[in-house]
């Protein structure tokens, strides 16, 4: 069995136009895609793990959020800006952003772990996200790498306040919505539409099935988190 022939070059381009970089070397996105079970179960000398990749990838992209995060808020100071990035990297988010990319797709896993669910696992995903984002360092240098950081953080970028650290809209909506209503809102993408590089998708807040907004957004996350500040401002009107 051969790293090759379970990552075709056509499989690649598509997973290439979600990422937003095509790669010049397409062996540095294939081991970025190698969880090291998978080594250990076919034993396969010729390939390596995405592991040397995801400390390159974690360390670029704590320096592009760095970065990104002292430019956004001149005025805050260094503990907030510790947090916030802490916020932006976590395992959790940045899980999220790789199953929106659907690399659990992609990733070459030891079929005994697979079995156990760690394909979807945040930390596995995050970790894998990693591995691309030194991928792309290294295949196309630092304009490349903030590229693609800059575009998959956009939203937790936006989500920030200065104020009051992080504005998470779905978390407001969702103790606004439990404390007045005893519901909990559920989201709906109903349209997707763009070229894979640039998607757009809307998506449909309702609680009790009722429709409470709709937001767009270049992900399905941030098209959620836009359907709720919507829905929150239409539920403050109500009170007024």
């Amino acid at each position: 069995m051969s790293l090759a022939t379970d990552l075709p070059a056509r499989r690649l381009h598509r997973l290439e136009e979600r990422i937003g970089h095509e790669f010049g070397s397409r062996e540095l996105l294939r081991e970025a895609l190698v969880h090291s079970s998978w080594l250990n179960e076919h034993g396969d000398l010729e390939l390596r793990s995405n592991d040397r990749l995801e400390f390159l990838g974690d360390a670029i992209l704590g320096s592009i959020v760095a970065r990104e995060l002292f430019e956004r808020f001149p005025d805050v100071t260094e503990g907030w800006l510790t947090e916030a990035r802490s916020l932006i990297v976590r395992n959790q988010n940045l899980g999220a952003l790789a199953a929106e990319l659907e690399l659990g797709a992609y990733l070459l896993m030891g079929a005994g772990v697979d079995n156990e669910g760690a394909r979807g696992r945040p930390v596995v995903l995050a970790r894998t996200l990693e591995a691309v984002i030194g991928a792309v360092w290294l295949d196309g240098g630092q304009r490349a790498a903030q590229k693609v950081v800059r575009r998959l953080v956009r939203p937790s970028l936006d989500a920030l306040s200065a104020d009051g650290l992080l504005r998470d809209p779905k978390t407001l909506l969702q103790h606004e919505v439990q404390s007045s209503l005893k519901a909990t809102p559920r989201y709906a993408t109903v349209d997707a539409s763009g070229p894979a590089h640039d998607p757009r998708f809307r998506v449909e807040v309702r609680v009790n099935g009722d429709l409470l907004a709709e937001g767009c957004g270049s992900s399905k996350r941030a098209a959620e988190m836009a359907a709720a500040e919507r829905a929150l401002s239409r539920l403050a009107a109500k009170e007024t």
